[in-house]
């Protein structure tokens, strides 16, 4: 995939403010972004926090621990969080300071700034670094923002648009690209900020081969991935092993030690597991488990993705999904109604995990979805959308395409 014009090759920079201690996909997302760049023959450095833990081998040589360590996405209130400002420009200062000798080399190698996980104040923090910015270095340079939650629903949506706002006068499009993983949530925030925006695959997903289920699994096993948070089912998950089910096959439950899960029910047993695995080891009990419990909260996953469930998917594990959900619609596309869950009233849901394991057509419904994910959601799908994004600053912004 390596573009034909060498010297219109840029230098990708992924931004990664908070590594949140190694928990959840980020640091396999932007293994699979330094891939992807890579495969487009372009270069990758990601520059994290200067306390940044050596140990990330999925980014790979070429990490940078220049960013100041300061966690602006700390709990607190609205006043708490707006008296981190002076901390957020730090962090601008000490951005600006990396990017000014890398613009000014006298070389004419364009620059992408790419930065996918993040709250207003990071983003305020990018914005008075990128002021500090002498116009002609800016020429050279590219900011490309993925967004993955709803923040157009957020108390804090007018801080974004401002912010939006600021950065267009000082990155004009196409210099500035907004990017999410998300249909839905791509249409919504095109509508809001007045802003196209480029919908990416999901590229974590080049794990080992599929292992076949293991259909007369006793007990059945049913994992619930991920930190224990409320809008992914925490509530849920304590009312289900505490509640008494009958007509239910023996399930083994398995969920992160943090959760405190206990079982009431002789049908239903918990075994908890580290709060932080390894790929290898998320790999294995991806491997392991028959069932991937996502009894997610609808309201927060109305339009946001779950890498868990795309994982699940080209894994041909059988996810059960809250209705309502982004992971609801998919599931509908092919036929897999079934396998969206009212978890409110769960003990029919319970009753019947025996039979979907055991229904040929689920599983040939659920193959039929993961092939198609396994196209979409690839490391060399996802390099193919960042080059047509790199190629689009020629032919005007690109909106939200399908899959």
């Amino acid at each position: 995939m390596n573009s034909d014009d060498s010297k219109d090759q840029p230098l990708f920079v992924s931004l990664i403010p908070h590594l949140m201690r190694g928990q959840g996909h980020i640091v396999p997302y932007h293994g699979a972004v330094r891939r992807s760049v890579e495969c487009l023959g372009w270069q990758y450095q990601a520059w994290v926090p200067q306390d940044t833990d050596p140990n990330l081998e999925e980014i790979g040589d070429r990490l940078h621990r220049v960013l100041l360590p300061e966690d602006l996405e700390a709990e607190g209130s609205m006043v708490a969080k707006l008296t981190r400002l002076p901390k957020a420009m730090e962090c601008g200062n000490v951005l600006a300071q990396q990017l000014k000798p890398l613009l000014n080399n006298g070389e004419n190698r364009p620059v992408i700034l790419f930065l996918e996980r993040f709250i207003h104040l990071q983003l305020f923090a990018v914005w008075w670094g990128l002021r500090q910015l002498s116009p002609p270095a800016r020429q050279r340079l590219h900011f490309w923002l993925l967004y993955r939650r709803d923040v157009h629903l957020d108390q804090t949506r007018p801080l974004y648009h401002w912010l939006h706002q600021r950065l267009g006068k000082l990155l004009p499009p196409p210099q500035c690209q907004f990017l999410t993983d998300s249909e839905p949530l791509g249409r919504s925030l095109q509508d809001y900020f007045r802003q196209p925006f480029t919908v990416m695959p999901i590229p974590h997903t080049d794990f080992a081969e599929v292992v076949p289920l293991s259909i007369q699994a006793d007990p059945i096993l049913c994992w619930w991935p991920g930190a224990p948070r409320e809008e992914k089912g925490w509530s849920v998950m304590r009312s289900l092993v505490s509640s008494p089910w009958h007509n239910s096959p023996k399930l083994q439950i398995i969920a992160a030690v943090a959760s405190g899960l206990k079982s009431n029910s002789e049908e239903i047993e918990v075994h908890l597991i580290g709060d932080r695995l390894t790929r290898e080891e998320y790999t294995d009990w991806l491997n392991k488990a028959q069932i991937i419990l996502l009894p997610y909260d609808p309201e927060a996953y109305a339009e946001r993705t779950s890498g868990i469930f795309t994982e699940a998917i080209i894994a041909e594990r059988i996810p059960l999904v809250s209705p309502g959900t982004w992971m609801a619609r998919e599931l509908n596309q092919y036929d897999l109604n079934s396998l969206v869950m009212d978890w409110q009233t769960p003990s029919q849901g319970w009753a019947e995990i025996a039979q979907k394991l055991a229904d040929p057509i689920i599983y040939q419904q659920l193959a039929a979805m993961a092939q198609a994910y396994r196209q979409h959601h690839s490391l060399e799908n996802y390099a193919k959308t960042l080059q047509e994004v790199w190629l689009s600053r020629h032919n005007g912004s690109m909106e939200v395409n399908n899959m």
